[in-house]
């Protein structure tokens, strides 16, 4: 009974750690969305360009719609990357997104 509750007690710690390691950028409008080739590129009211994803990869396509929807509606988005030294104040092409949330003000 120790080890499981030793075990249940590492794995929250585990999955706790890699949930709180990623990087959430500030919440905006979403200004322009460009697709090029395979990758969603996207820009955000007083932000740089960023990738959303490649639209092979898994929930690429997913965030893009409600990017998309975003837009439409004038909603703000939040948008945050799984590396939590990601800089939300730099281009960057190569990282892709691992959550979208959409704001309803």
């Amino acid at each position: 009974m120790k080890k499981l509750t030793i075990l249940m007690v590492a794995s929250v710690l585990i999955f706790s750690s890699s949930a709180l390691a990623r990087k959430t950028c500030p919440e905006a409008l979403v200004q322009n969305i460009q697709i090029e080739s395979d990758h969603v590129l996207y820009k955000q009211v007083g932000y740089p360009w960023r990738r959303l994803g490649i639209l092979d990869e898994p929930g690429t396509r997913e965030r893009l719609s409600a990017l998309l929807a975003a837009q439409m509606a004038n909603k703000k988005v939040t948008i945050a990357y799984k590396n939590n030294e990601y800089s939300c104040i730099e281009e960057n092409y190569t990282e892709s997104a691992h959550l979208l949330r959409t704001q309803n003000d």
